[in-house]
């Protein structure tokens, strides 16, 4: 994965407040860490270890150190960490950035850019920001609600009925996040979030009708661009000799890219309502996740009642 300087500066550049101050010729130059650096022990000499390839933020403290010192020194100490292949620099809080810098940007193609966020401020933004862009990440086929909050992901074999379930949900209130194509990205270590492709997003195939825009016909509030997965539910046309969970004791999971999910699997057949069946897991997963399983605890009153009977 690269980021490009320029499309950072596209796409960000609003949200960031950033404004480039040198070093344009440089704006090819690509991302290719989600972590940043602050330089301050390379300004001080020490560069055994200096992670040149990450995004270098410049903030009070680094700026204050180099304004200590005399001009020929702290371009010397500039001089040697430019000497590395810097991706870009940022300078915070809207600090002007030192002549000799300007400078050395220029020469050597870096992109200046300064911004006027308070520097924990911006490296909280653009972490989050760098992270998601850098995350897992994997599509799978299927159609994905915001159901009471939960985000349901619903898959199945073709012409199953996934997305007229899916509009379903949606004529019932719920908000629609993607249809057919769910790309999905892993965020740290277990947190799955879902969203659809700028192609199609807020757009549905639904078989008889083609494609129709969720948006346009149910208003703003019936969309999402993106959430987190809590379910799956797998709908799957019935035959006698499909095994269904009768109980729902044992607790079924599937896994995508390496974290699991909790997974209910719904037979479909003429007369069920499975879109009410998808609500009904929404709230069963949220009763789960509180460490209440009513199958066990009914299981524990008959088991109870029938020890009570025995002779």
């Amino acid at each position: 994965m690269k980021i490009p300087i320029h499309r950072m500066i596209l796409e960000q550049g609003k949200l960031f407040e950033f404004t480039l101050v040198a070093g344009e010729k440089g704006l090819d130059n690509v991302i290719t860490q989600s972590e940043l650096h602050r330089p301050g022990l390379a300004l001080a000499g020490f560069l055994d270890v200096f992670t040149y390839d990450r995004v270098q933020v410049f903030g009070n403290t680094e700026l204050q150190y180099l304004r200590s010192l005399p001009d020929d020194e702290a371009r010397k100490r500039l001089t040697a960490v430019f000497r590395y292949s810097i991706p870009c620099i940022i300078v915070t809080a809207g600090n002007p950035p030192p002549e000799e810098l300007v400078d050395l940007a220029n020469k050597h193609d870096v992109p200046l850019i300064s911004t006027s966020l308070e520097t924990s401020r911006f490296n909280a933004m653009i972490s989050f920001w760098l992270e998601r862009e850098f995350a897992p990440s994997a599509t799978v086929h299927g159609v994905l609600v915001d159901v009471f909050g939960e985000g349901v992901l619903i898959t199945g074999g073709s012409g199953v009925g996934k997305s007229e379930c899916g509009l379903e949900l949606i004529e019932r209130g719920h908000r629609l996040v993607a249809d057919d194509v769910v790309i999905l990205k892993r965020l740290g270590r277990n947190i799955l979030m879902g969203a659809s492709s700028s192609y199609i997003q807020h757009h549905m195939e639904v078989r008889g009708l083609g494609i129709v825009d969720v948006e346009l016909l149910f208003g703003i509030g019936s969309v999402r661009e993106d959430k987190r997965i809590s379910v799956v539910v797998e709908l799957e046309k019935w035959t006698s000799e499909l095994e269904v969970d009768r109980l729902g004791i044992d607790e079924r999971t599937t896994s995508f890219l390496d974290v699991p999910v909790r997974r209910f699997r719904i037979p479909v057949e003429s007369g069920r309502n499975i879109s009410i069946l998808i609500e009904v897991a929404a709230l069963q997963h949220r009763i789960l996740e509180r460490g209440l399983n009513p199958a066990e605890e009914l299981n524990k009153r008959l088991m109870k009642e029938m020890m009570r009977k025995k002779p």
